[in-house]
């Protein structure tokens, strides 16, 4: 079920939170280069949300988020 809650990244504001699926090809490939590349599946790192502005990585969990 969505939320109404407005989800914004924790580190920069920014309201344009992205999922998996809704990144471009280059998002993509740099999102697959951020630092929790190195400790985090790729399956797993699928189900986060990605700040484009900052690239702030979070997991879906909404008790992250403001």
């Amino acid at each position: 079920m969505e939320s109404f809650q407005e989800i914004y990244c924790i580190r920069c504001g920014s309201q344009k939170l992205k999922r998996w699926d809704e990144l471009s090809a280059d998002e993509k490939f740099l999102a697959e280069r951020l630092p929790q590349s190195a400790t985090v599946s790729l399956e797993e790192r699928k189900r986060h949300l990605f700040c484009p502005l900052c690239w702030n990585e979070v997991d879906d969990n909404r008790s992250e988020f403001c």
